[in-house]
């Protein structure tokens, strides 16, 4: 409780009174017994006492004996030294950990922040990573150049129905060898990845909601070949094939099976509402107007799938 201790007393120095809160209710007793605070004229607020600095600053001193430092370094940090949550960076501030190469961004944030999911504000010399992994499959003779040498993913691809790419060993590669694929297809859905028959020489790139990093860096070391998002037929699908367009400096192609109007009976209520959709199609329409969605896996097993995805070819 220290940390919530240290930024109430913080914020009884400089502000002169607090709110009453829940998390503040033990401290706050605490206080009142002591006499350094009383109620204010305020509904449900605190001031502190005239006569209680001194007592306050001694309780800060026993509590964080370099609180005056570190609040300084956290206001220059752009921190707040009256939220709580903020004064576990000043020990960071102070005495930076040394991290140099990569680093897991949530591993660089744990160490400087008050959690791994919390942003760090410590400037960082290393390069942090999201560490994704890029799943794929390909049924054309693509390899990846490395450092040790080229890595053939079609024939991983043979061997173990797929294959997967770690961020950091996707950042040793020079780029692709071999056959580069005439069509790149981003599924949203796991289904899709593994299911779905793949027309010779393409390529399909597994890009999960908003883990869609991966994919772009592929799509990005093969500009000469045709990209098309095959997703859930629904907003957020929309939403990630514009961000990849955007990412990739390519336009924007949503693959709508030909055959998807005779599905519209399998239509589900949508979960987040239509919004300026930028693909323009008969049946995205039909389910804008109906505020309903299509799921991909649906398609997975018609038989004239296939046929369709030869068509971009």
């Amino acid at each position: 409780m220290s940390d919530l201790e240290v930024a109430l007393l913080a914020r009884l120095l400089e502000k002169g009174q607090c709110q009453e809160a829940k998390k503040h209710q033990v401290l706050l007793e605490r206080f009142r017994q002591a006499k350094w605070i009383e109620p204010s004229t305020r509904l449900n607020a605190w001031v502190m006492r005239p006569d209680a600095r001194a007592a306050v600053c001694a309780r800060l001193d026993q509590l964080r004996p370099a609180w005056r430092e570190d609040a300084q370094l956290l206001r220059g940090a752009g921190l707040d030294p009256l939220n709580p949550a903020h004064w576990p960076t000043a020990a960071a501030l102070r005495a930076p950990p040394s991290a140099a190469g990569l680093v897991h961004r949530r591993t660089w944030n744990a160490a400087t922040s008050a959690g791994s999911k919390s942003t760090s504000r410590i400037v960082v010399r290393a390069t942090l990573t999201d560490d994704w992994s890029l799943r794929g499959r390909v049924n054309c003779r693509t390899m990846l150049d490395t450092p040790e040498g080229a890595v053939d993913l079609h024939r991983l691809t043979q061997q173990l129905t797929e294959f997967s790419i770690p961020e950091r060993g996707w950042r040793q590669c020079r780029g692709l060898l071999g056959e580069v694929p005439s069509l790149i297809l981003t599924v949203e859905n796991i289904g899709a990845l593994v299911d779905i028959t793949l027309p010779r020489r393409t390529m399909v790139l597994y890009s999960q909601g908003t883990a869609y990093q991966a994919a772009v860096q592929l799509l990005k070391a093969a500009p000469e070949a045709q990209w098309v998002h095959f997703g859930d037929l629904d907003p957020a699908g929309v939403t990630i094939a514009k961000r990849m367009a955007r990412l990739t400096d390519r336009p924007l192609r949503f693959y709508v099976p030909t055959f998807a109007w005779e599905y519209l009976r399998r239509k589900l209520p949508v979960r987040r509402a239509w919004r300026n959709c930028p693909v323009v199609h008969p049946l995205i329409e039909k389910l804008v107007a109906a505020n309903a969605w299509l799921e991909q896996e649906v398609f997975l097993l018609d038989g004239r799938l296939l046929g369709d995805i030869e068509a971009f070819l």
